[in-house]
């Protein structure tokens, strides 16, 4: 049995990003598992192991308001915001579902099943979600133990802030010290069918295809009290601090 939360009023960036360590930790200590179909307000969320400087154009994302975050999992850079959706599954032991390449397979073809009984034909390939060769989705995976986090965005509708004016990796002469983003040409979901989709159809037909793929009963849920708690907890001493999001 999997808990299944939907919160897709916008999320606090800093809260958002801290209840991905925090439902993870509760996977791991408490068996819980858990997907959770969510969206951020607007962020630029950087991997565990990037460069600050070298992914984000700092100067235009303060001028704009876009607080800049470093997540736990790998990958690369995103720009989250309230048209791009997010898929995470918190997973007590993910070793039931196979190493790093074998976990983007199952979860990329499942969601790609549920999207697909709704007309929306994406094809996962590696960590991307591709949709007539355009990006529409990206995921990253951490594990804690035999804890498993996967999480992906699913592009839904564009933002009035174009990800080129923040993500350096979009820009010509992009370079790094550290993990490489590697930028792709994207386009959101309503694009490219020609009509602007509901997050709500969206996630349903997500969590539809993962519980086909597993056979499991998704139980309707909420974040816990003692959830919520941990995850403020890690705001103020590291998703809130330029210590954690700054290191590189």
């Amino acid at each position: 049995m999997i808990r299944i939360v939907y919160e897709l009023t916008p999320s606090e960036p800093a809260v958002g990003i801290a209840l991905e360590e925090a439902l993870l930790e509760s996977a791991r200590l408490e068996g819980r598992d858990t997907l959770r179909l969510w969206v951020n307000a607007r962020a630029v969320v950087i991997g565990r192991s990037q460069a600050m400087t070298a992914e984000v154009d700092l100067e235009e994302a303060e001028r704009s308001g876009i607080p800049v975050l470093r997540r736990i999992s790998g990958g690369g850079a995103v720009y989250h915001h309230p048209g791009n959706f997010n898929i995470s599954l918190y997973i007590s032991d993910g070793r039931r579902l196979g190493g790093v390449a074998e976990v983007f397979r199952r979860v990329g073809e499942a969601v790609a099943d549920g999207l697909s009984g709704h007309g929306i034909e994406i094809e996962p390939t590696g960590n991307r979600f591709l949709a007539k060769g355009r990006k529409v989705g990206g995921a990253a995976q951490a594990r804690r133990g035999a804890a498993l986090l996967y999480h992906t965005t699913l592009l839904v509708r564009p933002d009035s802030i174009p990800m080129e004016s923040l993500l350096r990796a979009m820009r010509p002469g992009y370079r790094t010290p550290a993990v490489t983003s590697h930028p792709f040409p994207t386009a959101s979901l309503s694009e490219i069918i020609g009509t602007e989709l509901a997050l709500e159809e969206v996630a349903a037909a997500a969590a539809g295809g993962i519980a086909r793929a597993w056979g499991e009963s998704l139980t309707p849920g909420k974040v816990s009290e003692e959830e919520r708690t941990r995850a403020e907890e890690l705001v103020r001493e590291k998703y809130g601090t330029d210590r954690w999001n700054r290191q590189r």
